[in-house]
């Protein structure tokens, strides 16, 4: 009784330490990384303007309603940097998200594997980056291990209306966040259906019962921009069936390397090797499971016809790593907790060098809007006259000037047209896409692979002697 006890508190020290780890790399890298678009238009479309204006406007599908709604409350903290308040909502979510993550495994497997998957599945590539990246995809992770939690108990167990109240309850927080948690909620009420069919019904009143709610949510949002504003997202091109089928071979290796950081072919031998090993156990349940998490991205992707961000099967994360260790529930479970820990210092090592390596690039792929143009708008900041031509750079300026106190600043914004600075030195700067650049005379400022940026010309009188 003695050494269980201590195996239990050293057990709990690991957790602690691995949840203090990942703290520790939300933090540096949020106070490290300047503000992206995404995060710069959350601040200035939803958070700044306050509550109302995060429940009823919908202008673009980067308001995460809920998550909008919290940095509302986080923007009141005094003290604090702009996208600190931001941020910060983010770090406490990470925290949550592993803490429920271990209350799953352990439950359901045991405390190894659970310090294990925790470690691993915190330091993967877009986990890192949601620990601290404002945005509502680290509610999605939170919502959805909480929903698949009470799925294992429906599944595993005789159900009860408490468990059927969570499972619906986190269902409706997680379409609360992005519409497109349904991808997460039709994959996991089917698995209960496939387990226990005679639930069919009860389960189809729980589905119906979450939409009826999940519209009164959005009706702020319905009523003042519409309900395509939620089912219609215009940055994703929709296709045919035919069309959609024959993207799968090549969207899911690409989706997958995205969200994990690790090439798909090495994650395919994996999952391929521990499905293998599945099946052969004859556990009827964890076949049911690794297969309907296996089939359910594609039949999701065909049959609404668009191939969605990676980042929306961002939740799958804990999938595959699930998984891939599955199999080795009790093998991970004999080992000593000396060599475990060892094991997850191992991991947090590779996945922390992999995710610093990568983090850049990634961060400046779009347009270079992030990494990029945070140098070149700490040369453009202050009460001035700015005109943008067919560039997104305004939001990462806009937040700046505002973080920076600034309130008489004026900023032009056309629809794309063909300008030349040479003619526009009424404004202090100006910024324009490279194929609508007609400037012959004007030397730029800057120029990256997207956009030039062009100072106001300064004319100096010479001193007489």
């Amino acid at each position: 009784m003695k050494w269980t006890s201590k195996a239990d508190k050293n057990t709990s020290l690991i957790l602690v330490y691995i949840i203090l780890v990942s703290f520790a790399i939300s933090l540096y890298y949020c106070v490290t990384l300047p503000v992206s678009f995404d995060e710069s238009c959350t601040f200035i479309l939803f958070t700044n303007k306050g509550f109302y204006t995060a429940i009823s406007q919908y202008p673009a599908p980067n308001n995460h309603v809920l998550f909008s709604i919290l940095t509302t409350l986080t923007n009141q903290i005094p003290m604090l940097s702009n996208l600190l308040k931001l941020r910060l909502v983010s770090i406490g979510i990470n925290i949550l998200t592993l803490l429920s993550l271990y209350r799953f495994i352990i439950f359901f497997y045991n405390q190894k594997m659970a310090l294990l998957i925790v470690c691993v599945f915190s330091l993967l590539f877009l986990n890192i980056y949601y620990s601290y990246m404002a945005r509502g995809y680290g509610l999605i992770n939170l919502f959805f291990i909480n929903s698949l939690y009470y799925t294992f108990k429906i599944c595993y167990n005789v159900p009860t209306r408490i468990t059927f109240v969570w499972l619906g309850l986190f269902s409706l927080l997680g379409l609360y966040t992005i519409p497109t948690f349904i991808y997460p909620i039709l994959t996991l009420y089917s698995l209960i259906v496939l387990i226990k069919p005679h639930l069919f019904w009860k389960q189809t009143i729980l589905f119906l019962i979450v939409l009826i709610f999940c519209a009164l949510l959005y009706s702020p949002i319905m009523y003042t921009c519409g309900i395509e504003s939620i089912t219609n997202n215009r940055f994703v091109k929709p296709m045919s069936f035919l069309q959609a089928l024959k993207s799968l071979p090549f969207y899911f290796p690409s989706a997958v390397s995205q969200i994990t950081g690790i090439h798909w072919s090495i994650l395919a031998i994996l999952l391929s090797w521990s499905y293998y090993k599945i099946v052969q156990s004859g556990h009827k349940f964890e076949i049911y499971f690794a297969t309907v998490c296996f089939l359910a991205p594609a039949v999701l992707v065909s049959l609404q016809r668009v191939n969605p961000f990676a980042r929306v099967f961002n939740y799958y994360s804990l999938l595959i790593v699930l998984i891939i260790f599955i199999p080795y529930k009790h093998y991970i479970e004999s080992l000593k907790l000396r060599h475990l820990f060892y094991s997850i210092v191992v991991f947090q090592l590779i996945l922390l060098y992999n995710f610093n390596s990568r983090i850049l690039n990634y961060e400046d792929k779009d347009n270079a809007l992030n990494i990029t143009s945070d140098g070149i708008i700490k040369q453009m900041v202050g009460n001035k006259k700015y005109f943008l031509n067919g560039t997104l750079l305004r939001y990462n300026l806009e937040f700046n000037l505002l973080s920076q106190g600034y309130k008489n600043y004026t900023i032009v914004e056309p629809k794309k047209k063909y300008i030349s600075a040479d003619t526009l030195d009424h404004y202090d700067f100006v910024v324009t896409e490279l194929e609508w650049d007609k400037t012959k005379m004007k030397q730029p400022l800057f120029v990256s692979k997207y956009y030039a940026v062009y100072r106001k010309t300064i004319l100096r009188s010479k001193n007489k002697k």
